[in-house]
Order: structure tokens, then C-alpha cells, then sequence
């Protein structure tokens, strides 16, 4: 936000659209597959560990 915004944020956002959009049209479940793990971070919030499950249609 403001003056000090990344330049590569608008393209990030785009990808992340286009990903979510081709998902939604492919993808039936998506399910935690086990157990997560935060990563520690005082600005930023992330994933160290995310295991996931996809069902296709």
C-alpha cells in the first residue's frame, strides 16, 4: 500500500487469479493431508508446511 508497494505485487496478483480461475474448473476437493506448520515471521504470514490433498474432477 501506498508509496513503497512492490511493483511485482500486481503481477503476483494476477498469477494467483489465473491459478485460482484454471483450479476452479479442474479441481473438485482440496483437504489438508496432514499436519501444518506455521512459519515464524514478524511481518509476513506463512506456511513452512502445508501438505495438501487434490481431488480432480
Amino acid at each position: 500500500m501506498g508509496i513503497h508497494q512492490c511493483v511485482g505485487q500486481h503481477v503476483a496478483r494476477l498469477e494467483a487469479a489465473s491459478l485460482i480461475g484454471a483450479m476452479v474448473e479442474r479441481v473438485d476437493t482440496i483437504e489438508i493431508a496432514g499436519p501444518t506448520e506455521r512459519h515464524l515471521n514478524n511481518t509476513l504470514r506463512a506456511w513452512h508446511s502445508l501438505p495438501i490433498r487434490v481431488t480432480l474432477r
